[in-house]
């Protein structure tokens, strides 16, 4: 039971206890108590319950649904930023595999921005390879990958048999990318956005792009990644510091 003597208010002692019960005995979709049940278990006022349950709905844990009842929602997904990896791996590795459910490959003059990541010559093209992806039927990221043509000849021929391309380039190519700049920035949906991944309109969504590089520093590939901000959170690895030398 919750201590009323307590200097942490009730409301935030009540909002840890459901947080435990929702991590460790819930699933996604499942159903909260309703606040009268609530009330009457932990012997609470109807304010106390409604702050509670207030202060998770701003963490992300539950959603209400009007005249339905509060429930569980689905975790972020973490990208766990500590090696190269690709977005299918990442989620195979979660057993939440990728769907890809709307792809283009073309090939493209490109922009003078992605020319000088790339360090292109003037004369230079780029693959470039548009995916929707889903999860668990769900839409989830938008992804393009740019490839500096000369590097992967046939792959417009032959197009991308698997959903991982880094797979695919280490496979068909002997690409191993070892080195990667990576930025990430949160922004609003554009309404093309917003209309893919089903979400509203000007809705929170992390954008990541990406450099890849060889063991030579050669640039390979120029990424550009469009993600749900209420399905996806990114996580960074920070060692210690040396100290004064």
């Amino acid at each position: 039971m919750l201590d009323k003597n307590s200097a942490v208010p009730l409301y935030q002692q009540l909002k840890e206890m459901l947080q435990n019960k929702i991590e460790y005995d819930m699933k996604s979709g499942d159903a909260l108590p309703t606040e009268p049940e609530i009330e009457e278990l932990y012997q609470v006022s109807r304010m106390t319950v409604r702050r509670a349950i207030d202060e998770l709905v701003l963490e992300g844990l539950v959603y209400k649904q009007q005249g339905k009842g509060t429930f569980v929602k689905d975790q972020k997904i973490i990208h766990n930023v500590e090696r190269i990896t690709s977005l299918t791996e990442e989620m195979a590795d979660r057993n939440m595999p990728l769907e890809t459910v709307s792809i283009s490959i073309d090939e493209m003059v490109p922009t003078l921005r992605i020319r000088d990541m790339l360090r292109l010559s003037p004369d230079e093209k780029v693959v470039r390879i548009k995916r929707i992806r889903n999860v668990n039927n769900e839409p989830f990221t938008i992804m393009i990958n740019y490839l500096r043509k000369k590097l992967v000849p046939g792959f417009l021929e032959k197009g991308l048999k698997g959903e991982s391309l880094y797979k695919e380039l280490e496979k068909r190519y002997n690409i191993v990318l070892q080195r990667a700049e990576e930025t990430v920035e949160a922004r609003e949906a554009t309404e093309l956005e917003a209309e893919i991944l089903n979400i509203n309109p000007w809705s929170p969504v992390l954008y990541l792009s990406r450099i890849s590089y060889t063991g030579e520093n050669i640039p390979v590939e120029y990424t550009s990644v469009t993600t749900r901000g209420d399905r996806y959170k990114y996580k960074v690895n920070l060692y210690g510091r040396q100290g004064l030398k």
